[in-house]
């Protein structure tokens, strides 16, 4: 194995440097801590990458995965992703790296009026920077609801005065968050997604039956929604969080009259929206 050339550790024949460069697509197992108690034991989607100077022609890609091996299976959160972007400094001997976890976190939901429950899975992911001994720390959550069209629940009104009848559309509607938590607090994802849930107010629900539907129709017609409001709800809500330090959040209205979709975007501060590249 030693006699085996390396065509990697070569002089590239153009001597600039990379910015990231790596592997994506690796499914880990990993264990979730739950803010109830105990642990999920699920799977995640991987990204990993670091940087390469000028004088490299490549890096070893399975050295990433062999960095990440010996902490399969523990829980994962801060401290853990801090630890595995150290040793893939030491180990790659990069200056930059960085690494996402995705995956899809159950939570049992019950239902509006009825008393079913079932659970929902929300797509997180957890990502780690670390630039020379700079470590930054974020946590995503996609949360769904309902979008029910004020402007539409307004014409259908003007029908109704005029002896006619309409049903306002609405559409499925999806925020896409992104956090960063002062240090040294501690943020559950659980605590996004029920800040979040609280100030939206027409969500989804697994199970419905009549009486859950009908209830369902109740809220939507005192909570309907723009893309607009439903960004300045969500927006006020991350900042009432007093724990976080920064955000970026997407709105996005799949319109079920319109061929387009509707999305609104704010950020607290986040790099300038991670530098308008992000989401835009």
């Amino acid at each position: 194995m030693e006699c085996l050339p390396d065509i990697q550790c070569e002089a590239p024949n153009i001597p600039i440097p990379i910015q990231q460069v790596g592997v994506e697509n690796i499914e880990v197992p990993f264990n979730l801590e739950l803010k109830s108690g105990g642990f999920h034991q699920l799977n995640a989607n991987v990204s990993m990458r670091t940087d390469l100077d000028e004088k490299t022609k490549g890096i070893s890609m399975s050295r990433l995965l062999l960095t990440l091996k010996p902490y399969l299976d523990l829980p994962l959160k801060r401290k853990l992703i801090k630890q595995i972007l150290d040793d893939l400094k030491n180990n790659i001997g990069s200056v930059a790296s960085f690494m996402k976890f995705e995956f899809r976190m159950p939570i049992t939901k019950k239902s509006i009026k009825s008393d079913n429950e079932f659970p929902i899975y929300y797509k997180c992911r957890f990502e780690g920077q670390l630039n020379d001994s700079e470590f930054k720390f974020y946590q995503g959550v996609i949360i769904q609801y309902a979008s029910y069209c004020p402007c539409s629940a307004e014409l259908c009104g003007h029908l109704s005065s005029n002896g006619s009848k309409g049903f306002p559309h609405n559409q499925r509607s999806y925020a896409d968050i992104l956090v960063e938590v002062k240090e040294p607090n501690y943020v559950w994802l659980e605590d996004i997604i029920e800040t979040v849930e609280s100030n939206i107010k027409t969500l989804p629900y697994p199970v419905i039956k009549r009486v859950d539907e009908q209830e369902i129709a109740r809220v939507a017609a005192e909570n309907p929604l723009f893309v607009e409001d439903a960004i300045r709800l969500i927006s006020t809500s991350l900042n009432n969080m007093s724990v976080l330090n920064d955000w970026i959040v997407k709105c996005r209205h799949e319109e079920s009259i319109h061929t387009s979709e509707a999305i609104a975007i704010n950020w607290k501060g986040m790099r300038k929206g991670f530098d308008g590249r992000r989401y835009l």
